[in-house]
C-alpha cells in the first residue's frame, strides 16, 4: 500500500468525536472529498489495484461507497453497481437481510447488473463490524459471482469488521483507525 497516501490520510481525516452518538469516533471522510488531490490520489490508489487485479465490475456501498466506488469505475471505465438500501431500485432486485446493532436492515441490487462471469470489488468508505460488508458479499454471492473484493478506504481495526470478512473475501484499506 502507498506509505505516503496513508500516512497524508491519517493527518488530515477529521475525526469527530461522540458523532452522531456518544462512545463513536466519527471518520469523516469529506476531508478526503474538500481536498482536489487528496481525492485524485484515494481514486488513482484503488483505481490501481482494481486495473491489476481484473475485476469487471465496481460495487458501492450506500450512500458512501458510491462516492469513491463510481469515480473508479469512471476513471477505469467499468461499469459501477449500486448496492442500496431496500426501496431504492425499480425493477427486479436480488435483496440480502442482515442484522444490525438496533434490528434488521436490507439492501439489494439491480437482477440484471451483474452476472456470474464478473470479478466484483466492492467499495466503501470504512468497514466497522463488518455486518453491511458482510451482506453485501452474501447478495452479490447469490448471482453467482466467485471472485469479491473489498476495498475500504478506512478500517476500523478495534471494531473487528475486516477481521471477519477476511476469513472469506480478501479486504484492502488504506488505513486504519480506531472507530
Amino acid at each position: 500500500m502507498n506509505k505516503k497516501l496513508k500516512d497524508n490520510l491519517e493527518k488530515k481525516i477529521r475525526v469527530i468525536p461522540n458523532f452522531p452518538k456518544k462512545g463513536i469516533q466519527f471518520q469523516d471522510i469529506t476531508s478526503i472529498t474538500d481536498s482536489k488531490q487528496l481525492f485524485t490520489e484515494v481514486v488513482n490508489e484503488i483505481s490501481k489495484y482494481c486495473k491489476k487485479n481484473k475485476f469487471t465490475k465496481v460495487a458501492g456501498i450506500e450512500a458512501r461507497g458510491f462516492i469513491f466506488g463510481s469515480a473508479v469505475a469512471y476513471k477505469l471505465g467499468l461499469p459501477f453497481i449500486p448496492i442500496r438500501k431496500k426501496g431504492k431500485l425499480p425493477g427486479k432486485v436480488v435483496k440480502q437481510k442482515y442484522k444490525l446493532e438496533y434490528g434488521m436492515d436490507e439492501i439489494q441490487v439491480h437482477k440484471h447488473s451483474i452476472t456470474s462471469k464478473d470479478k466484483v470489488l466492492i467499495v466503501d468508505d470504512l468497514i466497522a463490524t463488518g455486518g453491511t460488508a458482510k451482506a453485501a458479499a452474501k447478495l452479490i454471492s447469490k448471482i453467482g459471482v466467485k471472485k469479491i473484493e473489498f476495498f475500504m478506504i478506512i478500517d476500523l481495526w478495534n471494531l473487528e469488521g475486516s477481521k471477519k470478512i477476511s476469513k472469506s473475501y480478501q479486504i484492502r484499506s488504506l488505513m486504519k483507525a480506531e472507530g
